[in-house]
């Protein structure tokens, strides 16, 4: 399956590991790396996160990765990554 991670969900993600990077730079390392990993297993499909709406009316899924989550929607062979998301933000979902 092919990963599109679209580009405002690699926005927030670069700007949340580039804040944690400033103060531990392990920590942004160790996080990129478990979302990365989180992706590809969502990917292969190893797990499913719950369905939910976001207040734009699009129907996701979610997994959490703390502090983030990650927004997604499956299709034919492709995995969308539409979010990269703090958690401690305004929910994305209603």
């Amino acid at each position: 399956m092919t990963v599109r991670i679209l580009p405002r969900a690699l926005a927030e993600f670069e700007a949340t590991v580039e804040y944690i990077q400033k103060d531990n730079v392990r920590a942004a390392a160790e996080l990129a790396a478990e979302i990365f990993a989180t992706i590809n297993k969502l990917a292969a499909r190893d797990f499913e996160g719950p369905e939910s709406t976001l207040r734009t009316g699009q129907r996701v899924r979610s997994w959490p990765v703390p502090p983030l989550r990650i927004y997604y929607q499956r299709h034919a062979d492709e995995l969308h990554v539409l979010r990269i998301y703090h958690q401690a933000r305004r929910p994305l979902s209603r």
